[in-house]
């Protein structure tokens, strides 16, 4: 599914962590890495020669590991700005997913995204997993201690029933056959209130979007998830997200990226984005077909 695999390095020690766990990602069906470090210095002057020179040792030493685990790895050194550079190598590749890690130099989980993470989840125009860098305390020298084993144990899918969820649904249907053992499928059904909608539009909203859930359950089942949980809630999609993350031992989240809702703005800039702060485990978000 996720055969050719964009990893969007920063060098620093949390993506040696991420490159040593890299066999996860072979759940998904990878097998071809592009391993990618963005130079991003605005002005340059005579430092190009320079900075590609300190980062090539260390994506030589990170493209050790990965062919060390059975993956075929190509090194991509691009210069400009994030979000374009890894673009343009996702798609110099014929790419299927692009990595960024939510814990590297820029620190962004301790406020807001960092300027390269969040530059690339803003713009991606391919499927993107957010990976969580949380170690565990104790492991073996050489060994994976990312708290993200297991990806397709427990998915958690959040859904507005919009056509980028169902692209973003097509996906975690695909990743059925790869091993998805349970499934949560949620919906928040954010209805404004006030006057604006007719007397019993709360009840046909709900009983619509109830429908929904079942036929999307039977999908998920029908596509070979053993165990589909159909969640209903009538609050904000981001507390309805939260309640679940803390009642369940969720292993990935996939999510498209832009919603309909009542608010015309990014899906992303709102709720993805909380999301992909927040999020103890890591996160899968599908673009629009259209970006």
């Amino acid at each position: 599914m996720f055969e050719k695999i964009v990893l969007a390095t920063d060098l620093s020690p949390a993506w040696d962590e991420i490159v040593t766990c890299a066999g996860e990602f072979k759940a998904l069906g990878g097998t071809e890495i592009i391993l990618t470090h963005v130079i991003t210095v605005r002005f340059l002057g005579g430092l190009k020669g320079a900075l590609e020179a300190e980062a090539r040792p260390k994506l030589e030493a990170q493209t050790a590991k990965l062919q060390a685990q059975g993956f075929t790895v190509n090194i991509d050194l691009p210069f400009g700005l994030p979000a374009q550079a890894v673009n343009q190598v996702a798609s110099r590749y014929g790419a299927d997913l692009i990595v960024v890690g939510s814990h590297g130099k820029s620190l962004w989980r301790e406020g807001v995204l960092g300027s390269v993470s969040s530059a690339i989840l803003h713009h991606t125009r391919y499927p993107t997993l957010l990976l969580n860098v949380q170690l565990q305390a104790e492991g073996a020298p050489g060994s994976c201690r990312l708290q993200t084993a297991e990806l397709l144990r427990h998915v958690l899918f959040p859904t507005d029933f919009s056509l980028t969820s169902e692209r973003a649904g097509f996906y975690l249907e695909r990743l059925a056959s790869r091993g998805v053992s349970q499934a949560t499928v949620l919906h928040a059904l954010d209805v404004p209130g006030g006057e604006a909608y007719p007397p019993g539009f709360q009840e046909t909203a709900e009983a619509k979007a109830q429908k929904s859930l079942a036929a999307l359950k039977e999908r998920l089942l029908q596509a070979g998830i053993a165990q589909v949980e159909a969640r209903f809630d009538s609050g904000h999609p981001l507390p309805a997200i939260l309640k679940v993350l803390e009642s369940q031992d969720i292993s990935l989240i996939v999510m498209g990226t832009q919603g309909k809702g009542f608010i015309k703005e990014l899906f992303l800039g709102s709720v993805a984005h909380h999301v992909s702060r927040l999020a103890p485990c890591p996160v899968l978000l599908i673009p629009p077909a259209s970006r």
